[in-house]
């Protein structure tokens, strides 16, 4: 059962393996995949289908492993913060992860709040899966998990993908990993403490904590309302047939878009700025557009902020 949960683990983040990979969209294979795998570990680790000693075996390491998950994700979050403030796009990735997700041109509030989502769900069955293999090991091994995880993303075409080629975010990341495979690893060494203490203070926690993470990230993303700017950019691409982005001041809005290889993005620029970019100039109270040589994601930058302009995948 142990195999079975790995790899039932691992259906989160086969949905964007095979983005990246160009195996298949990651909406279908969220869909096809991910979302069903999910539900079966859901019910693998929560309920008594399994019997036996093996079976209270597989729900005690599920139970930790998700919660350690949840716990490592939000110390790997919290670390990056500080670099986020400073002006890194550490959290970038996650919107586009909900923009590919719900198979869209443009990012919303919903497609934000799935990416968030699909974020917690990766560190939740990464934490799992190394319960279910890993239990009672040194927690020493749970970061050098975490560093594994790191090293994966730089070694796949994710990295050719994001043009992942800052050596400062990359070592960023790799220490972000630090938190959350300490929090996998104690948790998961002290395996048999730690879920009785769970169980003490929650009737089935895996579910209260993975749920009131997730309650949490929907609160925060708001996903049933958007701002007037994005509203007009999904009506300009409605209408045109084509991705159409609005700037307010120097931002896009959305931050996030897709444009086919080929394509050109439409900039709806309601400002009297003019923005000079690598990829064609915006012209002020006009629409422009701008061109993009080669795939993968691009970062379209307006001005010196660090949160100007936006992101643009193209041929994705």
């Amino acid at each position: 059962m142990v195999l079975v949960g790995v790899l039932l683990s691992g259906t989160s983040i086969a949905a964007l393996l095979a983005e990246v990979y160009g195996v298949a969209d990651m909406a279908l294979v969220g869909r096809a995949v991910t979302v069903p795998g999910l539900i079966l570990l859901t019910v693998l680790g929560s309920s008594r289908v399994l019997t036996g000693e093996a079976g209270e075996e597989f729900r005690r390491r599920f139970r930790v492993g998700a919660v350690a998950g949840v716990i490592g994700t939000l110390g790997y979050d919290v670390f990056r913060i500080p670099f986020a403030a400073a002006g890194r796009r550490l959290f970038a990735p996650i919107d586009s992860y909900g923009l590919f997700l719900v198979d869209d041109r443009l990012s919303s509030s919903f497609s934000d709040t799935v990416g968030w989502l699909f974020h917690l769900s990766n560190g939740v069955t990464f934490g799992t899966a190394y319960a279910l293999v890993m239990a009672r090991r040194h927690w020493a091994w749970g970061v050098v998990w975490g560093l594994m995880l790191e090293s994966a993303i730089v070694l796949t075409p994710f990295r050719e993908r994001y043009h992942l080629h800052d050596w400062t975010a990359i070592t960023i990341a790799y220490a972000a990993h630090i938190p959350y495979g300490y929090a996998v690893g104690r948790m998961s060494q002290r395996l048999d403490e730690q879920d009785r203490e769970l169980r003490t203070a929650l009737h089935r926690p895996a579910l209260a904590v993975v749920g009131a993470a997730a309650l949490a990230i929907v609160l925060w993303q708001h996903p049933w309302r958007d701002t007037e700017a994005r509203d007009l950019a999904h009506r300009l691409t409605s209408e045109t047939g084509r991705t159409v982005v609005v700037v307010e001041s120097d931002a896009f809005v959305p931050e996030w878009l897709r444009v086919a290889d080929g394509e050109c993005l439409l900039v709806e620029n309601r400002g009297d700025s003019r923005f000079e970019t690598d990829f064609g100039v915006v012209e002020p109270d006009a629409r422009s557009e701008l061109c993009f040589d080669g795939d993968g994601v691009f970062r379209v930058r307006l001005g010196t902020r660090p949160y100007s302009g936006g992101f643009v995948d193209v041929g994705g």
